[in-house]
């Protein structure tokens, strides 16, 4: 009798510790940024380079996607846009929106750029949460992140906003281990914690804040917003420095597919919004822009496992 009930409590051991691997969700996070403003000057901002576009033209490309459970759907999640409810004195309105450019200061010295957008994260989160690819923050060749990276919302035509929303310190960032491991192109998107407090209120109530969606299917209306250079881009200048906009469909295959477009570098973290309304500047994101398939020639944008997404809102909200 006792080495049955020994024998089922070892398949019990079994499988929970089976059930804590797949559904649990370590995260990697760091603080990051000295404070130290004077290599982030407008013109300096100006000159700093995109970050290559990560091209998977070379490698294997996986045609199933990798999840944390059999059916996601149950998880699935909608929080809606949030308007901006404080107008600041000398900052452009119309300028003034939840997108805008990351600058990243790496060790070697050199700045460069992706881009970024802040996410509605209340009630239950602070309001000081953005999103980003995980390219932009981690560099798998060297397996270091990348410190001093500072968010200037709303930054166009190779302008930032005037203070306080020139440049934003992150000061914690949350990556998803599969990334951090595999260098996994389904989880290059990543989580990014801004160190704002203005008058007590968080950046979203200055900026607004774009809504967040998961499993959101195919055939969706989608407009992607960033900081393409060299890309491909309709009515934009296509140099870095310019806030411009795509709209199309994306197809739903291992990624949201963009066929026939080369996005273009510095457009990483781009987000696909879908119900985007222009006079607000606002939308539900449900992924970002991530890479490039130079073969098929196809634009890749992760889909979100809402499980991971979920596991690392909360680690960074708590941070």
């Amino acid at each position: 009798m006792n080495k049955q009930i020994i024998f089922y409590f070892l398949i019990a051991l079994v499988v929970l510790t089976f059930i804590i691997e797949v559904y649990s969700t370590p995260v990697i996070y760091k603080f990051n940024n000295d404070k130290k403003l004077d290599f982030l000057t407008p013109e300096k901002m100006k000159n700093a380079k995109p970050l290559t576009t990560r091209n998977l033209g070379f490698k294997t490309r996986s045609t199933k996607i990798k999840r944390n459970t059999t059916d996601s759907s149950k998880n699935t999640k909608s929080i809606p846009p949030l308007e901006k409810k404080i107008s600041l004195a000398d900052v452009d309105q119309q300028q003034n929106i939840p997108i805008g450019k990351l600058f990243i200061h790496n060790q070697e010295g050199d700045l460069f750029t992706c881009t970024a957008s802040v996410i509605n994260t209340q009630p239950e989160g602070d309001g000081n949460i953005g999103i980003t690819a995980a390219h932009c923050l981690y560099n798998f060749t060297t397996q270091t992140y990348y410190n001093n990276i500072y968010f200037s919302p709303g930054y166009d035509n190779g302008q930032p906003q005037p203070n306080p929303l020139s440049a934003i310190s992150v000061d914690l960032t949350a990556v998803t281990v599969e990334f951090i491991n595999n260098n996994d192109d389904h989880f290059d998107w990543a989580l990014i914690k801004f160190d704002f407090n203005l008058n007590g209120q968080p950046l979203q109530y200055y900026t607004g804040s774009l809504g967040w969606a998961l499993n959101v299917g195919d055939n969706i209306p989608t407009t992607i917003r960033g900081y393409p250079n060299e890309g491909q881009l309709p009515n934009c200048p296509n140099d870095g420095e310019h806030l411009c906009t795509w709209q199309g469909t994306p197809n739903l295959a291992d990624y949201y597919l963009i066929p026939d477009l080369e996005i273009g570098e510095g457009a990483s973290g781009s987000p696909l919004i879908m119900n985007y309304d222009p006079n607000t500047n606002l939308g539900t994101l449900y992924s970002n822009y991530a890479s490039f398939d130079e073969i098929e020639e196809e634009a890749l944008s992760p889909i979100y496992d809402p499980i991971e997404f979920q596991a690392l809102l909360d680690e960074i909200t708590r941070g």
